[in-house]
């Protein structure tokens, strides 16, 4: 039986995740679509795969797996399923319940849930002796005791956060009880929705780690594990731990590159993510890295078009290649460049931008632009970035070596600074 007439079951893709769609398509798969959302509230690659009947689409409740699982099965019953993938973070649990239901590739349920659940993943990692910041995970309704014995015996400064988030909403740095007990009032006025996910009711509080912040892009295949690239990672002002831009490769030594490497591995072995690619990110401490977390799917912020660009790897082929059984090792592209960045949009204090689309066209005649996208509408309120959600655009970059890559940065944010206008009140 070939590609041509197998179905890829791909479960709510969004931001990177979208790609995989175009990824199955040109390996010859058929793919089909389960998302709680509505088909409008879909990406435009989703939704245009589905209007031109390059995929199919179905509305199911992925997060109830029981309900997930009963509509996998119906939908195997009809056609041939040779994967089931997650789209995005938080489908990753239900795609390990498919896939063992249906006897298909994937990863162990069990593990599938330490890979969603940051306090679960963090023990599992301390105790294969991954380093990972001392912390509590704790139901907001018990905040009280547990907040006080972690005053107690791991202290301030410290990162909260909800143990199962993503795209670093509601992770704050809280230096004192003071601002650590404000947070939690926030939480108790009502949840914050995350892709239909009440986040905030179950929170991680944990030591803060200093030191730069890194990721590690690769791929699992049996016990082979395999890294394509460390990321540097830029974030906005703390206590809110935004991201704005991302530079692959980071420019580090060969110690400090193998250390992040290293443990990756170890992580990834630790948590039984055995198949498909995987995203590491870690705090590189004076004493070596430090496990922030690790996703069992791509990259998000276009991380991929960079990996692709410097390294000529497309991840979510991989992605695809490694859930299906195809071959891994695929003649890859020629690397079109040394280094390459995505930068996301965002202002410090309240403004407007009036001309969206000027400022794209601006930002498209930089050297080496592969791709600017501005996202608001004109006149729209922009506010400064504590998460994804006040971006207002993004631009990716390539360039020969770092200093010119630094050199063509600075006349974006030098082209953004002009377009935007500090609000009026």
């Amino acid at each position: 039986m070939t590609a041509q007439n197998q179905t890829v079951l791909l479960l709510e893709p969004e931001s990177s995740g979208l790609d995989l769609i175009k990824a199955a398509a040109r390996l010859g798969f058929r793919v089909h679509i389960f998302d709680h959302r509505p088909l409008e509230e879909l990406g435009a690659a989703a939704r245009q795969a589905v209007n031109d009947k390059t995929a199919d689409y179905r509305r199911v409740d992925v997060r109830a797996t029981h309900t997930a699982v009963a509509a996998a099965k119906e939908l195997s019953a009809r056609t041939p399923l040779s994967a089931v993938i997650p789209g995005f973070e938080y489908a990753v649990p239900a795609a390990a319940a498919i896939a063992a239901a249906l006897a298909l590739p994937g990863l162990d349920p069990q593990d599938a849930e330490a890979l969603r659940e940051k306090d679960l993943m963090k023990t599992r990692l301390q105790e294969a002796g991954v380093a990972v910041a001392a912390g509590v995970s704790f139901d907001l309704a018990q905040a009280a005791q547990a907040t006080r014995e972690f005053a107690r015996t791991v202290g301030f400064p410290a990162v909260i956060k909800p143990v199962d988030g993503s795209g670093s909403l509601l992770v704050r740095r809280v230096d004192n009880a003071a601002q650590l007990n404000a947070y939690l009032e926030l939480c108790r006025r009502g949840p914050v929705d995350s892709m239909g996910r009440p986040m905030g009711a179950h929170l991680l509080l944990e030591r803060y780690v200093p030191g730069a912040e890194y990721s590690v892009e690769g791929y699992v295949s049996g016990h082979d594990v395999t890294v394509v690239a460390v990321t540097q990672k830029q974030l906005g002002a703390e206590p809110d731990f935004a991201e704005l831009g991302h530079i692959v490769d980071a420019p580090l030594g060969a110690a400090e590159r193998h250390a992040l490497e290293a443990t990756a591995t170890a992580a990834v072995r630790a948590l039984g993510l055995t198949l498909g690619v995987f995203h590491l990110e870690a705090r590189l401490a004076d004493d070596g890295p430090v496990v922030m977390e690790i996703g069992a799917r791509l990259p998000g912020d276009r991380i991929p078009v960079l990996v692709s660009q410097v390294h000529g790897v497309d991840l979510a082929q991989t992605m695809i290649r490694c859930h299906t059984g195809l071959p891994l090792s695929p003649a890859a592209p020629r690397p079109r460049a040394r280094v390459a960045a995505s930068q996301f949009f965002t202002v410090e204090t309240a403004s407007t931008l009036q001309d969206p689309d000027l400022l794209a066209r601006q930002l498209s005649t930089l050297e080496g632009c592969v791709e600017a996208v501005v996202t608001c509408e004109p006149g729209a309120l922009l506010l400064p970035a504590t998460d994804w959600r006040q971006r207002f655009g993004r631009l990716i970059v390539t360039a020969s070596d770092r200093a010119r890559l630094e050199t063509v940065l600075a006349d974006a944010h030098h082209l953004i600074r002009t377009a935007v206008r500090v609000h009026d009140r």
